[in-house]
């Protein structure tokens, strides 16, 4: 049976509302993000008018901060749009888009408050180091494999289905 006639109509047509609504979701969360940092930024530009430097600008934290959040929210609906469907590879993909928007909110802080210490080189070789070995036990234990059938399974259901295959050979001994 292959993967086209295991769908109806009515799930396909479901699935392709979902998408949309998911990508009309994340175009309304980016226009408003985008709407509020640009007010914030004149918020900050007309107090701070005649000393507008890197430490005044205020405004970098909310925009960074709310950044992580847009970025999780875009980088779901693109798992969803292309059909990522092992918890295992969506793990891997928001920890690291969470990284890089996290360390780019640290960076910006490093540098407005102690720009002569980089404190933020800490976090980041530790969450760094944290992300590969994420990414190690994702490709030794999850790591996809297609079957005969064409279905995705990772190493560890694979074991799961030796071990009852075993158990059904001993039970009908």
């Amino acid at each position: 049976m292959s993967k086209e006639e295991r769908f109806s109509e009515e799930s396909l047509r479901r699935i392709a509302a979902q998408k949309v609504s998911y990508r009309y979701s994340v175009r309304i969360h980016l226009a408003v993000y985008l709407l509020v940092n640009i007010i914030l930024f004149a918020i900050n530009f007309l107090t701070v008018f005649p000393i507008i430097t890197f430490q005044t600008s205020w405004f970098l934290y909310p925009l960074l901060g709310w950044l992580i959040g847009l970025s999780i929210h875009i980088a779901s609906y693109i798992m969803f749009a292309t059909g990522v469907y092992p918890r295992a590879k969506r793990g891997v993909i928001y920890h690291f888009t969470a990284y890089i928007t996290v360390m780019i909110l640290l960076i910006v802080n490093n540098l407005q408050i102690i720009p002569q210490f980089l404190w933020v080189l800490w976090p980041g070789i530790l969450w760094g180091a944290g992300f590969v070995g994420h990414v190690i036990i994702y490709l030794i234990y999850f790591k996809s494999k297609m079957t005969e059938t064409g279905d995705v399974t990772s190493r560890k259901e694979q074991a799961i289905e030796r071990e009852m295959e075993k158990m059904r050979k001993k039970m009908n001994r």
